[in-house]
C-alpha cells in the first residue's frame, strides 16, 4: 500500500510539472500561476499548492525538472570510449549540438530562467550548479585529449578545454533560440572541426 501511494504521489507531482512546463512553454514564466497550471493539469489549485506550497516553489521545481531534460544533463563519461580522444570529444559535442534544435522550447525556457536568475538567488544557484556539472562531465575526456597530444596542447589545462567544450554547446544553444532558422548544425560542427584540426602553430 505504501509503495502504491508513493508511486501515485510521484506520478501526480510529475503530471503537475508537465502541466507547468506546457503553460511556461506557451505563456513564458510569467504565466505560470497556480490557477493556470491547475487548469492545464485538470486538478484544483489547492492540489498544486499541496505539492509545491507556492508559485516560487513550483517555478523552482519546474527548473529542476527542466534541467534534468536538457543538454546540461547529458552524460559524457563512458561514451565514445574507443578511438582518438580528440575525435571522441568532437563526437560528444556533436551529439549535444544536434539535440539543440529538437529541444528548442526547453532551451528557450532555460534562458528565461537565466534572466530570472539575475534577481533570484535560488534559480541562479541551480543554473550555475547545472552548468558546472555539465562542464565537469567533460573533464575526463578533456584530460585524455591533453595527455594524448601534450605538444599541441602545451599550456592548455583539461579544465580549460572542458570549459571551452561546454561553452561551445551553450553558445550554439543561444543561437538556436535567437536565430533558429539560421542555425545550422553541420556548419557549426564543420567550423569547430576546422579549428580543432588546424596545426597548433596556426592558432597562436
Amino acid at each position: 500500500m505504501t509503495t502504491t501511494r508513493r508511486g501515485t504521489e510521484e506520478e501526480r507531482r510529475e503530471e503537475i510539472l508537465r502541466a507547468a512546463y506546457a503553460v511556461a512553454a506557451r505563456e513564458r514564466l510569467a504565466g505560470v500561476t497556480g490557477r493556470a497550471v491547475a487548469a492545464e493539469a485538470g486538478v484544483s489549485s489547492g492540489l498544486v499548492f499541496f505539492y509545491f506550497e507556492s508559485v516560487d516553489g513550483l517555478l523552482t521545481a519546474l527548473l529542476d525538472w527542466l534541467l534534468a531534460r536538457t543538454i546540461v544533463a547529458g552524460e559524457v563519461s563512458g561514451l565514445f570510449d574507443a578511438g582518438d580522444p580528440a575525435e571522441r570529444m568532437m563526437a560528444v559535442i556533436g551529439r549535444d549540438v544536434e539535440r539543440l534544435p529538437k529541444q528548442r522550447d526547453r532551451v528557450e525556457l532555460f534562458f528565461d530562467y537565466w534572466v530570472l536568475g539575475t534577481r533570484h538567488p535560488t534559480v541562479r544557484a541551480r543554473i550555475r550548479g547545472a552548468l558546472d556539472r555539465y562542464r565537469d562531465a567533460f573533464l575526463p575526456l578533456a584530460r585524455q585529449v591533453v595527455d594524448a597530444d601534450p605538444g599541441r596542447y602545451e599550456g592548455v589545462t583539461p579544465e580549460g578545454l572542458a570549459d571551452v567544450a561546454a561553452s561551445f554547446v551553450e553558445g550554439c544553444a543561444l543561437q538556436v533560440v535567437m536565430d533558429p532558422a539560421g542555425f545550422d548544425v553541420g556548419r557549426s560542427m564543420a567550423t569547430l572541426a576546422a579549428l580543432v584540426r588546424r596545426p597548433a602553430s596556426a592558432l597562436v
